[in-house]
């Protein structure tokens, strides 16, 4: 009897060894750590349509016949070279540099640079009147 007590405590002991060694690499899979690198690439261009109904810029290349097509978010940062905001609205037909990464099959931009300095021209006009006291 004393035999079989001692085997059955050998057992529970090689059981509870198991155990503790099985939540160890528990334990170990649980603190490693995921890491996932989002490649950020640059296209040159002009800009040949704004659509801010479908948050879309297209661009035409010297180097390639077929327009790209990016999406852009509210995040996506509109600059001059000089680092600028500038709005969407004032790059078209302006050559540009786009920071993008891909999502499936969508580009989504995360900056366009103009790369010359985006000229607004602004009137004002001023109005004099002479008038005869009597």
């Amino acid at each position: 009897m004393r035999k079989s007590s001692i085997v059955t405590f050998a057992g529970a002991l090689a059981l509870g060894s198991v155990v503790a060694a099985g939540q160890i690499v528990l334990a170990d899979m649980a603190s490693e750590k995921t890491t996932t690198t989002t490649q950020t690439t640059t296209y040159s261009g002009t800009v040949s349509e704004v659509d801010p109904s479908s948050s879309t810029i297209v661009l035409k290349s010297e180097t390639t016949t077929a327009p790209q097509k990016y999406v852009y978010t509210k995040e996506t940062i509109f600059t001059d070279p000089a680092g600028h905001t500038v709005s969407y609205d004032t790059i078209k037909n302006t050559p540009v540099t786009v920071y993008y990464t891909r999502e499936g099959d969508r580009m989504i931009v995360s900056k366009v640079v103009t790369t010359k300095p985006v000229t607004t021209t602004e009137r004002h006009e001023t109005r004099t009147e002479t008038r005869e006291l009597q």
